[in-house]
């Protein structure tokens, strides 16, 4: 795979993989066919470089599957490393179900986040496993619980885990610059997003077509935000952008940017 140059056009293609669907305020023109290159033309928008990202500028592969088993930091209590179990993929991402904890505290991390590991990573380093927070049955039966949650489980291979990708030397991120960024409110999505404003070491990611409620602030070097290009190079699904109501889409869009560029 190749790194994606600044500006590619990159073919928004229906993904494979999983079946969701974002839902929309309204039916957006982009639905099925959008593209990076049509659009930055009709924003007069430019692609944030693949510098500004803490991202592999060839995406890694993915090649766990379901039901494997690794370790990961609990998101809820960072302190803790969680047996997880691989219940969804998606592009270079793992869906992970915390193992004693329930499908509501699904989450996300690429293939090559430092926070999952293989199996057997904790206790090498002289660590200790423990039960997520929330667990469902009493704490004093977590030793068997591990016992019987690992026994005859398929373990992710230490080879196919992946080194994470350095932090850029800074936040080198310009308001009105487009990327590629998960919806943390529905965080199966990717989306096309806009840098909507830049603090220190912090970017507004806003997203396209969208009324504000799922904008969001993050660090420069979050793992949730990719350069454009970045689903067609995963095979991740991207979602189009929505529409914020009545009236021409690319006016509207082309107004929002600018507005936000200025």
């Amino acid at each position: 795979m190749r790194k994606p140059g600044p500006q590619k056009a990159i073919d928004w293609k229906d993904g494979k993989k999983h079946k969701y669907s974002r839902p929309s305020e309204s039916p957006s023109q982009y639905q099925g066919h959008f593209t990076w290159e049509k659009y930055l033309k009709e924003t007069c928008a430019i692609p944030a470089p693949a510098h500004c990202f803490k991202q592999s500028y060839t995406p890694p592969a993915n090649e766990f599957k379901i039901s494997m088993k690794l370790e990961a930091q609990d998101p809820r209590n960072t302190t803790s490393t969680c047996i997880a179990t691989v219940v969804g993929l998606t592009g270079a991402r793992l869906r992970l179900r915390l193992d004693g904890s329930d499908n509501k505290n699904d989450f996300w991390r690429l293939v090559d986040s430092a926070e999952i590991q293989p199996i057997g990573n904790c206790e090498k380093n002289g660590g200790m496993l423990q039960p997520p927070l929330g667990f469902r049955l009493n704490a004093s039966s977590w030793p068997m619980f591990l016992l019987k949650t690992l026994n005859g489980a398929e373990m992710a291979p230490v080879r196919i885990f992946h080194k994470e990708p350095p932090s850029p030397s800074q936040n080198f991120f310009k308001t009105g610059m487009k990327l590629e960024a998960v919806d943390r409110k529905n965080p199966h999505f990717i989306c096309p997003a806009t840098i909507g404003e830049v603090r220190g070491s912090e970017v507004l990611i806003t997203f396209d077509g969208w009324r504000g409620a799922f904008d969001y602030w993050c660090r420069y070097d979050s793992r949730d935000i990719f350069p454009v290009g970045w689903c067609s190079l995963t095979g991740d699904n991207l979602q189009p952008p929505g529409t914020k109501g009545t009236g021409d889409q690319s006016t509207k869009v082309l107004r929002s940017s600018m507005m936000r560029a200025g």
